[in-house]
């Protein structure tokens, strides 16, 4: 099933350290781009973050936010030690002394700006690590089915566009041999009248006219586009295939475009803008997939 590069998942769990959340939002990028924002109790495991996410999307930017409410016993774990204030308090009243100021202007707030809240060692391990791999992969998955939800409604959209542009090239089809022939008498009228004479007898002019239409003959650029329009059919029932669909409504543009040159048929010039149109509206919804 064909995935959108955009979506959101988001997943609420139960950690050691408390209630775990984690918020996945993709959008439209290139190649695969993982930001990850996230306490400085998990900063270490930004690497399997990034690991998670790159067994779930292949391409898009993704944002990855991890919040985390602490419990009572993860509180207390953050806590200072006790006994380090304390010889902190009694090292600054000695400096207060000995340079002339009160002591007791050394308040805990003092103390607190020259010691951080995580003065005892980091007791995040293995099981908050698998509880937030948990986390993440469960909001991954609410990822995915919105993403397959975008890339459904997609192919839908690119399918009617399809038969759309199938319908059009077989318009051309039909009115190619009478454009050719069109033009072929049109320039042997043209010649005549410039020359004044029967060009039909004139074998040079007339070899010159005939390679002249084979030239805006255009039944190899419609076998072309013919192909590429199947070749996009078959990567509708595949997965990741954005960049594929992108080089084939490259070259469905580049056939289009030799068609509307070589033909001088108002009609077919008229059929020409239409499928250019619809190649446009499809290359705007090919850059969402995945």
């Amino acid at each position: 099933m064909l995935c959108s590069m955009t979506g959101f998942g988001r997943a609420v769990c139960d950690a050691p350290l408390g209630k775990l959340t984690v918020e996945i939002q993709s959008v439209n990028r290139k190649y695969l781009e993982v930001s990850v924002s996230s306490p400085k109790e998990f900063s270490r495991f930004e690497l399997d973050v990034r690991k998670w996410v790159g067994t779930f999307v292949q391409r898009g930017q993704v944002f990855v936010r991890i919040s985390l409410i602490p419990n009572e016993a993860a509180l207390q774990t953050q806590l200072p030690d006790p006994k380090v204030i304390k010889e902190l308090k009694k090292g600054w009243e000695k400096i207060a002394k000995s340079i002339g100021t009160d002591p007791k202007e050394i308040s805990l707030s003092f103390i607190m700006q020259y010691l951080g809240l995580s003065s005892k060692p980091d007791s995040v391990g293995e099981k908050d690590k698998a509880s937030l791999e948990k986390c993440v992969v469960e909001a991954l998955k609410g990822l995915s089915k919105m993403k397959q939800m975008e890339g459904k409604a997609l192919a839908a959209d690119l399918s009617t566009r399809l038969k759309l542009l199938e319908q059009r090239i077989g318009e051309i089809e039909k009115l190619a041999p009478d454009a050719t022939q069109k033009m072929r008498t049109k320039l042997l009228d043209k010649m005549a009248e410039l020359l004044n004479k029967d060009v039909e007898t004139d074998e040079r002019l007339i070899k010159e006219i005939a390679l002249f239409a084979e030239r805006v003959d255009i039944s190899e650029e419609i076998v072309r586009f013919r192909s590429h329009i199947v070749q996009f059919k078959e990567l509708l029932k595949g997965t990741v295939v954005g960049r594929k669909m992108d080089f084939l409504i490259q070259e469905l543009g580049r056939e289009t475009n030799t068609i509307g040159s070589k033909s001088m048929e108002a009609k077919i010039s008229h059929l020409v803008v239409d499928m250019k149109s619809e190649l446009e509206k499809m290359r705007e919804q090919v850059q969402n997939l995945e």
